[in-house]
């Protein structure tokens, strides 16, 4: 290994992901320059420019960073889009932290933190965000009167559905209908 190969790997610089890769010699797992799964030392570590070559000589990918699959995220990403997707799939219900944390088989308070790391909202700004998206679609037929637009899209009384409609979008689900179907005519 060359100076600045080590130079590379003990700063794990993200510049070199996909480009070097870090196999650990005690536990035989090669890394992402980036990861930040255990300490290096100089002894320890080999430089592979291939995940396939790491394997080649019994490596195993590492479970935290992935190196094996180019394009992902990170395990946080893989959390909060498992989260839109349950709360895409259950807008309509009234929003637990408990069940949803639950299903997904994580503790409710690093699910928040996670959420709000990666998207800079919390997990009921993304519910009621849902709820007003699909409340929209139901705003748009005219044979369906605001209020049940409203229990449609998951909301238990008029008057909540009314400020956190005006909330997210700024207007009152009323002057939305009445926008909409001024632009259709």
């Amino acid at each position: 290994m060359t100076r600045e190969e080590w130079q590379i790997l003990s700063d794990r610089d993200p510049r070199y992901d996909g480009q070097l890769f870090c196999g650990l010699k005690g536990p035989k797992v090669v890394c992402n320059v980036s990861c930040a799964l255990r300490n290096r030392e100089i002894t320890g570590v080999t430089v592979f420019y291939s995940v396939e070559e790491a394997m080649r000589q019994g490596y195993s990918p590492c479970c935290r960073c992935r190196p094996d699959r180019p394009g992902w995220k990170g395990a946080k990403q893989e959390l909060v889009l498992a989260a839109q997707r349950y709360i895409e799939q259950h807008s309509a219900e009234k929003f637990s932290l408990q069940a949803l944390s639950g299903a997904l088989y994580v503790n409710g308070s690093y699910l928040l933190r996670t959420f709000r790391e990666n998207t800079g909202n919390t997990l009921l700004w993304y519910h009621n965000h849902m709820r007003c998206e699909k409340a929209k679609q139901y705003l748009q037929q005219s044979e369906i009167t605001i209020s049940q637009a409203g229990e449609m899209a998951g909301f238990t009384s008029s008057s909540h559905f009314s400020r956190i409609f005006k909330k997210m979008t700024g207007v009152t689900p009323t002057v939305y209908r009445r926008a909409y179907f001024e632009q259709t005519v």
